[in-house]
């Protein structure tokens, strides 16, 4: 059983003779567990029993004990609140003077129902109907006749605490993948803004702009006109740098360079 396994259980029962049981089976006393593996190991010696691994702390659970219903209730609370939760509960159905087994586990699932359950009885209280009538359906319900059989228990809680262990991995992984989905939608999010921010700002420049035929200027929304340079910085983040183009220049700047030039050949022949 892997060290980071939850191997706490809580033993819900009236009669101290079967938390005894359940202590003998779940959770043997060390001291006595060293002297069954010594005993086994003069048999059968340190490398030759066959069954040595029956006396490790493999199957050791750490056992809690209630005797009443709202006594279960309390650890369980108490237990959560300080993150060290019961991975499994195992519950008597008759507990007087207080709750009954039923009610015991409808209050524990109703503010902790990751507990998985194990109902013990001797009497036929309910009908496996009723108790799933008063309960619900769930798969963390179990049914467990006394006397039960040793194996039998073992076998519950190693399947049980187990099958808590990996509801828990499954539910981290989950909200990793939801945190992960939170976080790239947020940066969708931003990009979209970014995106309707661009598409505003390329709209005004979308449909009839009017021009004056003379000066070129523009007019803009409040009816005033301006310079095509000036409109495009007001109405966009482009800034606007000046030059002349090749028609422009032989229009205009190229006349001017040889007027230039003939002015200054007729000041030499002078």
């Amino acid at each position: 059983m892997p060290s980071s396994q939850n191997k706490r259980i809580l033993i819900v029962d009236d009669s101290a003779d079967i938390h005894d049981d359940f202590a003998k089976i779940l959770s043997p006393e060390s001291e006595s567990t060293e002297r069954l593996a010594a005993a086994m190991t003069d048999l059968f010696g340190a490398e030759g029993d066959p069954d040595s691994s029956d006396v490790d702390d493999e199957l050791n659970y750490v056992l809690s004990h209630a005797h009443q219903g709202e006594e279960a209730y309390r650890m369980v609370r108490e237990a959560a609140l300080k993150g060290e939760p019961f991975a499994l509960a195992f519950v008597d159905v008759r507990m007087p003077p207080g709750w009954d087994g039923i009610r015991t586990i409808g209050a524990i699932w109703e503010d902790f129902p990751d507990t998985e359950m194990v109902i013990c009885t001797a009497y036929s209280d309910y009908s496996w109907k009723q108790i799933l009538d008063k309960i619900g359906v769930s798969d963390k319900l179990q049914f467990l006749r006394k006397p039960f059989d040793v194996v039998s228990v073992k076998q519950m809680a190693l399947a049980l605490t187990t099958k808590w262990d990996l509801g828990k991995e499954l539910k981290r992984h989950i909200e990793g993948l939801e945190a992960a989905v939170s976080e790239r939608t947020k940066e969708l999010s931003t990009k979209v803004s970014e995106l309707e921010e661009a598409l505003g700002e390329i709209q005004q420049l979308r449909g009839i702009l009017p021009m004056c035929v003379y000066c070129h200027k523009v007019r803009d929304d409040d009816d005033f006109w301006q310079q095509v340079d000036s409109y495009i910085q007001s109405h966009t983040q482009a800034d606007v740098s000046h030059g002349i183009c090749p028609e422009c220049f032989d229009k205009h700047v190229q006349p001017m360079l040889e007027e230039h030039e003939r002015e200054v050949a007729e000041k030499k022949a002078d």
